[in-house]
């Protein structure tokens, strides 16, 4: 079984101290045979590409270069898989299988020297009304947005949000720029090409006590997109499969791998976790005040122990960061659901193509761009700490949507990711 990219939840989270990440380079091949370790294989689906730099490869461990893209500038490829790879520091890389149509020329190339290839179409509008032209058809071919126009507005466009006419453009811009789409929104082709049919997914939930955790976040994001993109399926029939996972040595509540959703058993089943003890068969209201330095939480919360925002690997001070404080306030109960609800929605927005953002208030929120020591796939730029201001709720804590998170899919939708 090959060992997959996974894309961790850090719902509730101290802000760790991060050395910013430079950009991924290529792994030089005179220490690949030692240094690269190939982590996820995906197959995806077949779309044309042009070299523009650099070398293929024999093998995902880039033990021989076979061909100097230089030489191909005006070949097309055809992408059929996607590498992630890590080197002996740690380092992530993406790779992509490609190969011509006649299947002549094939290997692995990086994924950043690919750009993909929109053949000019021609199509017939009409016939000219003189009779000397009569024999001359009329050629257009489809507009596309200009680069510089589509860089100034998203430059004009929310954080990490592609709002109002970045939604409406034509099918041409999205696949003409869909690595400038990725880059700016922090948004990717995650889900196994197997997991949406039709522009659905149909969940299989292997234990019945998350059927109703997961037809909640299924109904959200249903709500939210206007269209029924998730629906429960059947151990027959299904291709999403969600259950209980192990994540304590890793230090994850909820997990997505490309065709399946888990969520840790242990924390599920804990009523201590992540408030501290709590009366569960109270119908009063509670506050619980949250920070994320755990270095000075308030033990005051309304009728119990406030809990600190932290994580399960331990803490650390970061004096230079943002610390962010909010309050969760409902009954014991409603507050359980909904921060599972949360775990499961977020996880579902990886297989819709969103990754992190820096966002408290989004479903989709991380306090790192970095997870295991790598930079996320598609970040825009790399964080340490959240950006949002000081009582701004938590999107994963009360199991909400944000309108960044929405708009994120619906863009996702229009690339062609689910």
């Amino acid at each position: 079984m090959k060992q997959r990219r996974n894309i961790i939840t850090m719902i509730v989270a101290a802000v760790f101290s991060f050395g910013l990440m430079s950009g991924l380079s290529p792994v030089q091949n005179a220490d690949a045979k030692q240094s690269v370790k190939v982590v996820r294989v995906k197959k995806v689906a077949s779309k044309p590409y042009r070299a523009t730099k650099g070398y293929m490869y024999n093998s995902p461990k880039l033990t021989k270069k076979i061909h100097n893209l230089k030489n191909y500038k005006h070949t097309t490829f055809y992408s059929k898989k996607r590498v992630t790879i890590k080197t002996a520091k740690n380092k992530t890389a993406y790779y992509t299988y490609v190969t011509t149509k006649n299947g002549k020329i094939k290997g692995y190339v990086y994924s950043k020297y690919l750009e993909l290839y929109q053949p000019t179409k021609i199509t017939i509008t009409g016939m000219p009304s003189t009779p000397s032209d009569s024999t001359t058809p009329v050629k257009t071919t489809p507009s596309v947005i200009s680069k510089s126009s589509l860089e100034s507005m998203i430059a004009a466009a929310p954080d990490l949000d592609p709002a109002g006419s970045l939604l409406n453009l034509t099918s041409a811009d999205y696949s003409t720029y869909r690595s400038i789409f990725d880059h700016n929104f922090n948004v990717g082709d995650y889900a196994d090409d197997s997991v949406f049919n039709k522009d659905q997914a149909s969940i299989y939930v292997a234990s019945s006590e998350l059927v109703p955790y997961v037809q909640k976040a299924i109904d959200k994001w249903n709500a939210a997109l206007g269209t029924t993109v998730f629906t429960l399926g059947t151990r027959g029939n299904h291709s999403l499969l969600l259950k209980f996972g192990n994540g304590q040595s890793e230090g994850w509540d909820g997990v997505f791998d490309g065709d399946s959703v888990q969520v840790d058993y242990l924390d599920f089943h804990d009523s201590t976790y992540p408030y501290g003890s709590m009366p569960l068969s109270s119908s009063q209201t509670v506050s619980i005040k949250l920070s994320t330095d755990d270095s000075s939480a308030d033990d005051s919360a309304t009728g119990m122990a406030s809990s600190r925002v932290q994580t399960k690997s331990g803490s650390h001070r970061d004096a230079s960061a943002h610390y962010l404080t909010t309050t969760v306030t409902g009954t014991p109960s409603q507050l359980l659901e909904n921060y599972w609800v949360g775990v499961i929605t977020h996880e579902l927005g990886h297989a819709l193509g969103l990754d992190h953002t820096p966002y408290f208030q989004d479903i989709m929120a991380a306090p790192a761009s970095t997870e295991d020591g790598s930079s996320q796939e598609n970040a825009k730029y790399n964080w340490t700490d959240y950006k949002d201001s000081d009582g701004v709720q938590g999107g994963a804590l009360t199991a909400t949507l944000s309108q960044r998170d929405i708009d994120r899919a619906k863009l996702t939708k229009l690339l062609g990711y689910w």
